[in-house]
């Protein structure tokens, strides 16, 4: 009998041992993946409600002409973020996006989207790194094309409306 209770004994040790750690992998898998979901929740409302206001922002509207003209006007100065404006990336040739950003938590997902209607009448979509405000492009070279500036920062064309856009295109 007592060789039958170590037995035992070890039996429950050996279950423990293998038992925990499932436990906490399985968990930790879980919150990753809960958080995850959020993560993407927070991504697609913002772009189911930018969209629409993207498309709403005409070039033709007063403040994005503005800040157009302002860009063209400061171009060739020693500041590199002349070619960023808050809603407008102006390229060398005289090509722009109207844009949006959402800049998401660092934490491991997918959780940036940048969203941009050109005057080539394409919509892009990126989920490059951009940073708050940009920042991200500040001190980079002025891009001479759209099709350059998507290059560079993994943008990709889509057709402004659906939620392709979510895909993700930069490592």
């Amino acid at each position: 009998m007592r060789v039958h209770r170590q037995n035992g004994a070890i039996s429950r040790k050996v279950i423990l041992l293998i038992a925990i750690p499932s436990v906490l992998i399985l968990l930790f898998f879980g919150l990753r993946t809960m958080s995850h979901y959020k993560y993407e929740r927070a991504r697609t409302g913002w772009m189911v409600a930018t969209l629409p206001q993207l498309a709403g922002l005409s070039f033709t509207n007063d403040d994005i002409k503005h800040e157009i003209e302002s860009l063209k006007t400061s171009g060739g100065q020693a500041d590199s973020r002349l070619w960023t404006g808050d809603h407008v990336l102006l390229m060398t040739n005289g090509e722009f996006m109207v844009y949006a950003f959402y800049h998401g938590f660092n934490n491991g997902f997918i959780d940036h989207l940048f969203l941009a209607h050109g005057s080539d009448e394409h919509w892009y979509y990126s989920t490059y790194h951009f940073c708050n405000s940009m920042a991200g492009v500040i001190g980079d070279e002025q891009p001479a094309s759209i099709a350059e500036f998507a290059r560079h920062y993994s943008a990709r064309e889509f057709d402004g409306k659906s939620d392709i856009c979510l895909q993700h295109t930069w490592p």
